[in-house]
């Protein structure tokens, strides 16, 4: 069976009139109550390279206090890091509503930090297939692309390999576009 491809970002999340930047830099974010990854490359077309990555631990904080960390460290990143766009992991919604709604309240908070920033939201399939080449590759297939694509050396958890695959994924995209939009112009 032939995967699809990943869906382009919802123009509702960004402006498509304004002209894309050929470098720019990325910060990926897989939201989690517990822990939330996240990732910052610059991608110069098709160059990119990590420049940060780690993961915010709420452990067993209560709910409140956990979301007011994702949400103040976020704000440091952002502040230290500088990124120009950012993309989100979309919440997968499986069998267990509860845990799917602490899920949507670690990604409100991490969407309240972001601000102003652009966002792009992609599908957990649709991240693993554009870093990995197989939209249900596993955890260790996806930090084992990280390292080798954006030359990661080091501790790489699992949570910010995915986010690394999020902002490469939007990386991805947002080439894609820039090509099909010089097409249409030319």
């Amino acid at each position: 069976m032939s995967e699809a491809a990943p869906p382009v970002p919802s123009p509702s999340l960004r402006d498509a009139s304004r002209p894309r930047q050929e470098s720019c830099r990325i910060l990926g974010l897989d939201p989690g109550s517990r822990l939330t990854g996240w990732g910052v490359i610059e991608a110069d077309g098709a160059d990119c390279r990590c420049l940060a990555h780690g993961r915010i631990e709420g452990g067993s904080l209560p709910v409140a206090q956990r979301l007011a960390r994702i949400h103040a460290e976020l704000g440091d990143i952002i502040t230290l890091w500088q990124p120009s766009e950012a993309a989100v992991e979309r919440v997968f919604v499986g069998r267990n509503v509860d845990s799917a709604l602490k899920l949507g309240q670690a990604r409100g908070a991490a969407l309240a930090a972001i601000g102003v920033l652009e966002v792009a939201e992609y599908a957990p399939r649709a991240v693993k297939l554009a870093t990995t080449g197989f939209g249900g590759a596993e955890k260790l297939q996806v930090a084992h692309m990280m390292r080798a694509l954006l030359k990661v050396e080091g501790r790489l958890t699992a949570d910010a390999a995915d986010a690394l695959a999020v902002a490469l994924c939007h990386a991805q995209h947002r080439r894609l576009a820039g090509v099909l939009q010089a097409r249409s112009i030319g």
